[in-house]
């Protein structure tokens, strides 16, 4: 593998290897940078927004951001998502994309209300 790199290192003509090396760590610093802006949306979002169940569906428990979807795939294999412990110890370790806000429902002589009144 050490040879792969030195041959690709050696394919780069030398007054370009610097400015090659800090695109590199640039790149995955933007990767980077982005991810934590997506994150904190997220965060913003689930903490304002309240999350209602959808009959036949179930209950938002957050969003996957795309960078972590295609990371723990690509890494774990993509089944990972469909494991059920996996995806809440991602929500445990990643709270900003957890669903903070769920709808709460009150159920008086058989009709429900949400937490705002109105009947549902």
């Amino acid at each position: 593998m050490s040879d792969l790199f030195q041959s690709l290192a050696d394919a780069i003509p030398s007054h370009l290897r610097k400015e090659v090396e800090r695109e590199l760590i640039n790149g995955w610093k933007l990767n980077e940078v982005k991810d934590t802006a997506e994150k904190k949306r997220l965060g913003i979002f689930h903490k304002n927004a309240v999350a209602k169940p959808i009959d036949g569906i179930g209950e938002l428990q957050g969003s996957i951001p795309l960078s972590a979807f295609h990371y723990w795939g690509q890494r774990l294999g993509y089944e990972c998502w469909e494991d059920k412990q996996f995806v809440k110890e991602f929500f445990r370790d990643n709270p900003e994309t957890a669903v903070k806000n769920r709808l709460k429902r009150t159920m008086v002589s058989g009709a429900v209300f949400t937490a705002d009144g109105y009947l549902t």
